[in-house]
């Protein structure tokens, strides 16, 4: 099951991360996460599945998210696209990134469900 399906755990977006992989509950009936299902992409990209995007001045993961997909819970696909593994790593303005079209976010998000 899903993190939105366990009726004790609170909502969250559909789009978070946290949200796309199956939730277990172990013997002291603490909850976890299957983080074995894994993501894959290429490790050269096509040009045409991308945009490129220049960090600016302020920008944080979530806002970038928010630019160009109306979502900041995508972040961590733009880190993932970027090799990027430390979330926390302070954004350096004028540092140039890989952003997945729309399409494909989309893409990748209906197949990580299907699982």
């Amino acid at each position: 099951m899903k993190h939105n399906d366990v009726a004790v755990l609170p909502r969250l977006h559909p789009e978070c991360l946290e949200n796309l992989f199956n939730v277990y509950k172990d013997d002291s009936g603490s909850y976890y996460y299957n983080l074995i299902k894994a993501l894959s992409l290429p490790s050269k990209l096509p040009k045409t599945l991308y945009t490129t995007y220049t960090i600016a001045p302020g920008d944080t993961w979530p806002t970038i998210s928010f630019k160009h997909y109306d979502t900041p819970n995508l972040w961590w696909l733009i880190l993932y696209a970027n090799n990027i593994l430390d979330p926390t790593k302070k954004l350096i303005p004028g540092t140039t990134i890989n952003v997945l079209i729309e399409d494909v976010a989309k893409e990748i998000i209906t197949q990580i469900r299907k699982g």
